[in-house]
């Protein structure tokens, strides 16, 4: 069985030798995991797992979820994440999640090792040639990760809380961290929350873009703000 629009990811903990929690990390990778393929059922072609070492991957049928999949899990773990995604052909040769292969996965590939080679915390590979609209999705990766590794750790435990919690009020928040509202917002601003959010809400409208089989879609013109008519979601 073979598809053309399947998006594979892989990730790989950074530094895992040096870490001396490295069993408790690999534990919460696991239970994180498994909340994902609960969470992500519907979307996902092959449940994510452990792999090799301190790598792990899974299968989604397209990209559209590809972010919100790398936000869960790199919320939850405990420790430094890169992520390659690959969009592309997927071969499975029976119904095992074995001997599997394809363009999806070689892009996965090169993208985990293009984060390494440029320190990035995200790649997205969807095609062999120049594409316009990778690149706008790697350039947001970039910013976005940049943001994230300016965050002291309180900042980091409550935005990622947030990103898992979008529902939540200022209120609910300062409940559950039990400092004030006022403080949430303070938190909230000096990491940049407001600028992060947006370009989040921006990736992931560009992936499903992205996800479409005319990937020479024009984007000019869209209005991506947060106002957005156009019918992206």
């Amino acid at each position: 069985m073979t598809d053309s629009n399947h998006c594979v990811i892989i990730g790989d903990i950074k530094g895992s030798r040096k870490l001396v929690r490295w069993q408790d990390i690999f534990k919460e990778l696991e239970i994180t995991l498994k909340e994902v393929n609960q969470k992500f059922a519907d979307g996902i072609l092959m449940n994510f797992k452990p792999t090799v070492g301190d790598e792990f991957q899974g299968i989604l049928v397209n990209v559209d979820s590809a972010y919100l999949v790398c936000v869960a899990i790199k919320s939850r773990v405990s420790a430094d994440i890169y992520f390659g995604i690959g969009i592309g052909e997927v071969e499975k040769l029976s119904n095992e999640d074995v001997g599997m292969r394809g363009s999806a996965f070689y892009r996965a590939r090169n993208a985990l090792e293009l984060c390494k080679k440029r320190k990035r915390g995200i790649i997205i590979k969807s095609s062999d040639a120049p594409n316009y609209m990778e690149d706008i999705i790697n350039t947001l990766f970039y910013f976005i990760n940049s943001f994230e590794k300016l965050w002291t750790r309180r900042q980091k435990e409550i935005v990622n809380y947030f990103r898992l919690h979008p529902d939540y009020t200022y209120e609910r928040l300062s409940k559950h961290f039990r400092i004030s509202k006022q403080s949430i917002s303070q938190i909230l601003k000096a990491a940049h929350w407001n600028v992060i959010s947006e370009g989040e809400l921006l990736v992931n409208k560009l992936l499903k873009i992205l996800s479409s089989r005319d990937k020479d879609i024009d984007v000019k013109g869209i209005n991506f703000t947060n106002k957005s008519k156009a019918n992206l979601l």
